[in-house]
């Protein structure tokens, strides 16, 4: 008690308020240390169900394949990589068949055991192998449990400084204004005090105690002021003006009648070149020539003016941005006594515009100017009378390079993609970035339809050269489209969509090329335009009809499956080919209603004929567009409405839908697997990397593409690449198809390069549902409910 009776008033608050939080300091690092505990204790658990899935999953095979040597092999690579300390390996019986600890392991009591039952699901029903246990040690999360408390401590005890020297400053600051008072009255009490009174501006009883004070001050003072008044008045005024002048951000100058600079603040003489108090006015030392005559005019004939001056500061050298403002000064009654100057920096200002203007107008990773630039340009060009060609141009594969790489790759592949595009501008070119991957050039003059295809050839040829970037080889291309206009009456959206119809077509042609706008892609684009048309119209009445591919065993020559085909014929156009109108509905987004209408009809035929007895599957094609977009429950969906068994379907893929959509279509064939529906990869060897993206695709066929089976008879090298085909397949426990065999001799020649199954012309054309069916039950077609 002694202790707190000895203590100031600011010393006892501040205890008082600091315990309360000390305590709930102490409160918190006692949650988080039980809470810390049961996160480590969960990351744990959650670490030995993934070891424990993804070992129990890996020692399926070598377990069914009874391959002692690969599970000890497994087991000690999991050993070595993660936390595990211990692996036991039992069969079904619970009979322990291999065990191994790791040498530094101690058990204990509280280490986290878990088990997981080994399944071999191969290609028939699901086999229980066994079990497996893993032994995780508790000990493992001491040190993490230890570090987070300390690092808690530590960002506590902070937190605790942190508060007692908010609330010392906050009560030095409340108990300041009372100490100045009594010092205050100490000075008063001395006859020492000659100032103003602190806080009287307040309004509490602080702000009283000022007021008493004051007043007390004004009574002992009375006299003295009211004799000084008038002098101090002046002097105060006098004073505030020159501090007012010495710390306004302005340069302020003031002349006499006859020009002298009679008052010039710090920042005059800084703003207005070698202005000086005692020296004659001279504009001319910081203002152009014409600023300075124009304002020595105004000055002459007593007139007010403002402009805008760039000159340099006197000290620093950096060029200022200033608005400069004069005009007259005069008494009372009006008699001129000379001229005052202002001055404002509006350096900043200036600056910060100028940058906001440069990103308005130019891409940020690029430097190069953007879309709105692009179209400023070329309308300033076309309304100069010029003739402007229009490039545009984007990479090739420039997706999978941010999907396997990532986007710093890929940004880093765009600036070097600018600096050649940047190359190539001058006064008459103009290179820009539009967007994502797409470029622009813009060339002017009589021959620029000629300089932008030299230009547009050349940047195609390098291009299409690996480009070394971060220390990688990165292998793109670039496509082109050109087109051009000429004279004011020209709309600059037309050229740009001119140019990139001219782009899709180059696209279209197989990337990597220049193509240059002609009347005939306007006829092709207007007939696309149809055909969207047409096609919406088509599937809205259900103008398309499947048709039914036969797939025979090329051993038995047995009928094992039909491939579903797309059929659509116009009343005005006739038969359109699927090859023109399926990319038509991928590009509009109608592929999915397409593939629907499809699936529907085919997977009622495929039930009618399960149900009569045919064990082989109907396959359907399933564009990359419906990947990404759960495809698996869009298929399931289908399944459901027509009572179809997932039995009875194939899938048919090609390998760009794993180029398209990554690690999310892998999980979506997998899905589909799941369901009971078996994937084929379409159109194999003719991809971007065939033989690389097998070991990806979970597929349970290959079909080898029509273009290598049309070269069997008179390719030596072709058989051997077949044959490698079917061999890898079978290696990989895949079926493999031959597409396009349209001859007796092409039988014979996938007969002997070991391919299974055979599809083509020579089987037949592609059949309605009920041929189809004469086919599959020949006599029985017509006594069964089909479409025709």
């Amino acid at each position: 008690m002694n202790f707190f009776a000895n203590t100031s008033f600011r010393t006892r608050l501040l205890l008082s308020m600091l315990l309360p939080v000390f305590l709930i300091q102490c409160f918190s690092i006692v949650h988080e240390v039980l809470d810390h505990k049961e996160l480590f204790m969960a990351t744990l658990e959650h670490e030995s169900d993934l070891v424990l899935r993804f070992t129990a999953a890996a020692l399926a095979q070598p377990m069914h394949y009874d391959d002692p040597a690969q599970v000890q092999n497994l087991v000690q690579d999991i050993l070595r990589q993660g936390r595990v300390a211990q692996m036991q390996v039992f069969d079904t019986s619970g009979t322990l068949i291999f065990a191994q600890a790791n040498p530094d392991y101690s058990p204990a009591a509280n280490d986290l055991r878990a088990s997981q039952k080994i399944v071999y699901t191969g290609f028939g029903k699901p086999q229980d192998l066994g079990h497996l246990e893993v032994t995780l040690p508790a000990s493992s999360i001491a040190e993490p449990l230890r570090n987070a408390i300390l690092s808690h401590l530590a960002l506590s005890s902070f937190v605790l400084v942190i508060i007692t020297i908010v609330i010392f400053l906050a009560l030095s600051r409340l108990s300041r204004p009372v100490a100045a008072i009594i010092k205050t009255l100490s000075a008063m009490r001395n006859d020492t005090f000659d100032g103003t009174v602190p806080g009287l501006e307040r309004r509490d009883e602080i702000g009283l105690m000022a007021q008493a004070l004051h007043q007390l001050h004004e009574k002992t003072n009375e006299v003295a002021e009211l004799r000084a008044q008038d002098d101090e008045s002046v002097r105060r005024e006098h004073k505030r003006i020159r501090r007012a002048l010495q710390s306004t951000r302005d340069g302020v100058l003031l002349a006499d009648e006859t020009g002298e600079v009679v008052l010039c603040n710090p920042n005059g003489e800084l703003f207005f070149g070698d202005a000086q108090v005692g020296r004659q006015l001279n504009l001319k030392s910081w203002l152009p020539p014409e600023l300075a005559e124009q304002a020595t005019t105004h000055i002459k004939n007593n007139e007010s003016f403002a402009f805008e001056a760039t000159t340099t500061h006197n000290l620093s050298g950096h060029v200022l941005n200033l608005l400069v403002r004069g005009g007259p000064i005069r008494d009372e009654h009006g008699l001129y006594l000379g001229a005052m100057l202002l001055a404002s920096d509006h350096s900043d200002q200036a600056r910060q515009a100028e940058r906001v203007r440069f990103l308005a107008e130019h891409d940020s990773l690029t430097g190069l100017p953007n879309r709105r630039l692009m179209e400023q340009t070329l309308a300033t060009w076309l309304q100069q009378g010029e003739e402007v060609s229009i490039l545009l141009a984007d990479l090739d594969h420039f997706k999978q390079i941010n999907d396997t790489l990532g986007h710093p790759a890929g940004d880093a592949l765009l600036r070097v993609v600018a600096h050649r595009f940047e190359s190539c501008a001058n006064t008459y070119v103009m290179a820009s970035r539009l967007g994502g991957d797409e470029f622009s050039i813009l060339v002017k003059g009589a021959d620029s339809l000629t300089r932008m295809t030299n230009i547009a050839n050349r940047l195609v040829a390098e291009m299409a050269q690996p480009q070394e970037v971060s220390g990688q080889v990165l292998h793109t291309g670039m496509s082109a489209g050109i087109a051009t206009l000429s004279g004011p009456l020209s709309e600059p959206s037309e050229g740009i969509r001119r140019a990139d119809l001219a782009l899709y077509e180059a696209k279209r042609g197989g990337r990597g090329m220049v193509e240059v706008f002609h009347e005939d892609l306007e006829t092709e684009i207007k007939r696309k335009s149809l055909l969207e048309s047409e096609l919406r119209q088509a599937l809205a009445q259900g103008d398309l009809r499947p048709v039914f591919q036969v797939q025979t065993d090329l051993q038995t020559g047995e009928v094992i499956g039909f491939e579903t085909l797309a059929r659509w014929h116009h009343r005005q156009l006739g038969t359109i080919s699927p090859a023109e109108f399926i990319p038509i509905a991928e590009d509009c987004g109608l592929i999915r209603e397409l593939t629907y209408q499809m699936m529907t009809q085919a997977f009622l035929a495929a039930a009618r004929w399960h149900d009569a007895g045919f064990q082989g599957r109907v396959a359907v094609n399933l564009s990359p567009k419906l990947f990404g977009a759960q495809v698996d429950e869009f298929v399931n969906d289908c399944l459901f409405e027509t009572n179809c068994p997932a039995e009875a379907i194939e899938a048919e893929i090609t390998e760009t839908v794993v180029l398209a959509s990554g690690q999310s279509a892998l999980r979506e064939i997998q899905a589909l697997q799941e369901l009971g529906i078996t994937v084929a990869l379409d159109d194999f060897g003719m991809g971007y990397s065939s033989l690389s993206y097998l070991q990806k695709f979970p597929v349970d066929k290959i079909k080898v593409d029509a273009a290598f089976v049309s070269k069997l008879p008179e390719s030596e090298e072709t058989r051997a690449i077949v044959g490698a085909i079917a061999e890898l397949g079978h290696a990989l426990g895949m079926r493999v198809t031959g597409e396009g065999a349209e001859t007796d001799e092409h039988r014979q020649l996938l007969k002997a390069c070991g391919v299974d199954y055979l599809q083509g012309y020579f089987d037949g054309p592609p059949l309605a549902e009920r041929a189809a069916t004469e086919r599959l039950f020949p006599g029985q077609g017509l006594h069964m409910t089909i479409q025709g």
